[in-house]
C-alpha cells in the first residue's frame, strides 16, 4: 500500500514537472532556445495566485488572471530577454535566460520573502484507490495536465499557427520567405510557455507551498524530465516527467533526503551521455 501511495504522489509530482517541461519543449521547438527561467516563472505564478487569493479573489478567477497575466508576461519576456539576446546567437540567449532566472529568483525574495507560504486547497476531499488515500486535488492536477498536453499537441500538429511556429524554428529565413512572421511566432511561444508555468505554479502551490527558493531546482528537474523523455517530443517530455516524478517519490522513500536530488541530476548526466535525444526525441542539436 505504501508503494501505491508513493506512485500516486509521484504521478502528481511528475504532472507538475510535465507542465514545466512542456515550456522547455515549446520554446525549444519553436524558438530553438533552452529557457532556464521556467522554474522561477512557476514560483512567480504561485505567488501571484496566493496574493490574489489572500485578497479574496475567487479561485476560478485567479486561474484566469494568472494565465492571462502569463501570456502578457511572456510577451515582455520575449521582447526584453529572448529577442535581444537571440540576435547574438542561441548560446547567448540561453545565458540570458539563466540571468532572468536569477533576477526573478531574487525578485521573489524581495517582494514576498524567502519563506514558502501555505496555499488553500483547490478542492477538498479524497478517494481511496487500492487502499491508498488520494486527494481529490490530485485528480484536478492530472486532468489539467491531460487537457494541456492534448491541446499543445493538437495546436502544434494541426493548427496553422502551430505549424508556422515549428517552421520558424526549423528555418527562420525560409519561413520568412513564405510569409510567416517569425517574430510573432516566437512571441506566441514565449507567451504560452509563461502561461503554462503560471498554471503549474497554481497547481503545485497547494501541494508544496507557494514561493520559497525552489525555482532553480524545479527548473533542473523539469529539464531532466524533458531530456529523459526527449526534448523535441511533446508526449516524450510528459512521459519523462511522470517517470521522474515516480522515481523521485519511490527512491526518496528509500534513501536520505540529501541524496534524492543528486540521484535525479545523475540521471540527467547519464541520459546526456548515453542518449542525448531522450526516449522519444529525434537526434538534433540541443543548443
Amino acid at each position: 500500500m505504501q508503494y501505491i501511495s508513493l506512485t500516486i504522489s509521484g504521478i502528481t509530482l511528475g504532472s507538475i514537472y510535465a507542465l514545466v517541461a512542456l515550456g522547455f519543449n515549446l520554446v525549444f521547438r519553436t524558438v530553438d532556445v533552452l529557457d532556464f527561467a521556467q522554474g522561477d516563472k512557476v514560483v512567480l505564478g504561485g505567488l501571484v495566485a496566493l496574493t490574489l487569493v489572500n485578497d479574496h479573489v475567487p479561485l476560478a478567477l485567479t486561474f484566469v488572471i494568472v494565465m492571462a497575466g502569463g501570456l502578457l508576461a511572456g510577451v515582455l519576456y520575449q521582447m526584453l530577454v529572448v529577442r535581444p539576446s537571440l540576435r547574438r546567437g542561441p548560446d547567448v540567449a540561453i545565458v540570458a535566460t539563466v540571468g532572468a532566472l536569477l533576477v526573478m529568483s531574487s525578485g521573489h525574495v524581495l517582494i514576498w520573502g524567502a519563506t514558502a507560504q501555505p496555499f488553500p486547497a483547490i478542492i477538498g476531499g479524497s478517494v481511496r484507490i487500492g487502499g491508498a488515500e488520494v486527494d481529490a486535488q490530485d485528480f484536478v492536477v492530472w486532468g489539467v495536465v491531460a487537457v494541456v498536453v492534448t491541446a499543445v499537441t493538437l495546436f502544434l500538429s494541426r493548427s496553422r499557427y502551430g505549424k508556422a511556429m515549428l517552421a520558424s524554428a526549423a528555418d527562420p529565413m525560409a519561413a520568412g520567405a513564405v510569409g510567416i512572421d517569425v517574430r510573432q511566432m516566437r512571441v506566441i511561444a514565449a507567451s504560452v510557455a509563461f502561461s503554462l508555468a503560471g498554471l503549474a505554479g497554481m497547481l503545485i502551490a497547494p501541494i508544496t507551498l507557494a514561493g520559497g527558493t525552489v525555482g532553480p531546482t524545479l527548473t533542473l528537474k523539469a529539464f531532466t524530465a524533458a531530456i529523459l523523455g526527449g526534448l523535441t517530443s511533446t508526449g516524450g517530455v510528459v512521459v519523462g516527467a511522470l517517470l521522474l516524478g515516480i522515481f523521485e517519490m519511490l527512491v526518496g522513500a528509500q534513501v536520505p533526503f540529501a541524496y534524492r536530488d543528486p540521484l535525479i541530476f545523475a540521471i540527467l548526466i547519464v541520459v546526456l551521455l548515453v542518449r542525448p535525444s531522450g526516449l522519444f526525441g529525434v537526434r538534433e542539436r540541443l543548443a
